[in-house]
C-alpha cells in the first residue's frame, strides 16, 4: 500500500499538457491533490519531464497555470504529475478545491470511498 503526504481526491477537469510550446489535451482527469494530479493525454509523457499545465478547474473564472510540473510516472494508468511550489493566490484557489473535494469524500458512504466508487464532482 502507498502512503502519500497529500491524500488523492477523484476529481473531474479539463486542461492541456504543455511541453515545448505544443498544447496536448487532457482526455481525462482522474485525481487531484495539494502536490499532483493523474491524468490520461495523448502526450507521450516519461518520467522526469517537466511540464506546464493548464487546468480547467470548476468553481474558478479562469484556467489554473502550473508551471514546472514534473512528469512522475507514466503508462497504462495514466500521468502522474507533481506540482512545484506555486504563487499565494494559486495556491489558495487549489486549497479550496481541495478543501471541498475532502468534504465532498467525507460525506460518501464509506463503501464508495472504499470501492473507488465515488464519482469525484465538484458541483
Amino acid at each position: 500500500m502507498v502512503v502519500r503526504k497529500h491524500p488523492r481526491f477523484p476529481a473531474s477537469f479539463t486542461g492541456v499538457v504543455i511541453h515545448r510550446r505544443e498544447s496536448h489535451p487532457i482526455s481525462k482527469s482522474m485525481d487531484l491533490s495539494r502536490k499532483g494530479c493523474r491524468v490520461q493525454s495523448t502526450f507521450p509523457a516519461f518520467t522526469g519531464m517537466k511540464v506546464d499545465l493548464q487546468l480547467n478547474l470548476p468553481d474558478l473564472s479562469a484556467p489554473l497555470h502550473i508551471r514546472g510540473a514534473v512528469v512522475r510516472w507514466a503508462g497504462s494508468q495514466g500521468i502522474g504529475i507533481e506540482f512545484p511550489s506555486l504563487p499565494s493566490p494559486d495556491e489558495q484557489q487549489l486549497e479550496r478545491i481541495i478543501r471541498r473535494l475532502e468534504a465532498q469524500a467525507e460525506q460518501a458512504p464509506s463503501h464508495h470511498r472504499t470501492l473507488g466508487a465515488y464519482a469525484g464532482s465538484l458541483r
